[in-house]
């Protein structure tokens, strides 16, 4: 079935004339999207979404982790997750790419751990999650997506601090062969929902938003793209604006992505 009949037929079937605007083809354009569209977008949106995304990194030719900029959050964005005391453009965006071995089954029981701290050691000082939502309807498909309230405590650059992060996953089942030829898609969006608490003053973490998206990419193996806007100060010239700064946080995303290749391994 051709693409676009089958999205303008699954608009119809859903009531309406509601036009439905197709996913951009870029990677950049791309993270912004699945943000904006985590929640209100429609399965058949976000699977054409993540047939592109395939596309926008060529997953089937991928050889090696990729990282770089991204552009700003916008207000509006922002918004969407209550932030709306903060500038999201002073915050800084980066991008990883990365295929790893594992698949959806056996990622999913990880990503919905509670004890974080533990499955990634020397991350945390401390790590609380509270559910928000039913984890059981979420594993029993009744419910697509999952929520949860956590709040941390951790040291980034010798500087300690307590965060409240709002987050969950959101569950994109396969529709069909043509629209979702790579699987069910798996999405994680986070964001911090006040400013971190540092112990020392001058130090600070303004803002923080993610996207996460996973999917299969073949031969047991999982495509996993991370889009990060953040907004930190940790002393001088070292914040998340600064090279250095953005290169030992994609790097650490990098580390987080093996440990989980490991606990795919290994299972939980």
């Amino acid at each position: 079935m051709n693409r676009a009949l089958a999205l303008a037929g699954a608009a119809l079937i859903a009531g309406g004339c509601k036009k439905v605007e197709p996913a951009p083809k870029e990677l950049d354009d791309l993270l912004h999207w699945f943000w904006e569209k985590y929640s209100e977008g429609s399965d058949e949106e976000l699977a054409e979404g993540a047939v592109n995304l395939y596309d926008a990194v060529d997953a089937d030719g991928f050889e090696e982790l990729r990282d770089g900029s991204i552009t700003d959050l916008s207000a509006d964005a922002a918004a969407l997750v209550g932030v709306t005391d903060r500038d999201p453009a002073d915050a800084a965006g980066v991008y990883l790419v990365n295929v790893y071995d594992c698949t959806l089954p056996k990622l999913e029981p990880v990503l919905l751990a509670r004890n974080q701290d533990e499955l990634y050691e020397g991350i945390y000082d401390r790590y609380d999650r509270t559910y928000t939502s039913s984890r059981a309807d979420f594993e029993a498909r009744v419910s697509p997506t999952m929520t949860w309230d956590v709040q941390y405590e951790a040291s980034l650059l010798s500087a300690a601090y307590v965060a409240d992060l709002e987050g969950g996953l959101r569950h994109v089942e396969a529709i069909d062969a043509e629209l979702s030829p790579h699987g069910p898609v798996l999405l994680s969006r986070t964001h911090l929902v006040e400013p971190a608490r540092f112990e020392n003053d001058g130090k600070s973490q303004e803002q923080d938003y993610q996207i996460e998206i996973w999917m299969k990419q073949g031969g047991g193996r999982i495509l996993h793209v991370y889009g990060l806007w953040r907004e930190a100060n940790y002393g001088g010239s070292t914040n998340s604006d600064n090279e250095g700064v953005q290169r030992l946080l994609l790097n650490s995303l990098a580390d987080w992505d093996d440990t989980t290749e490991e606990h795919c391994a290994d299972g939980i």
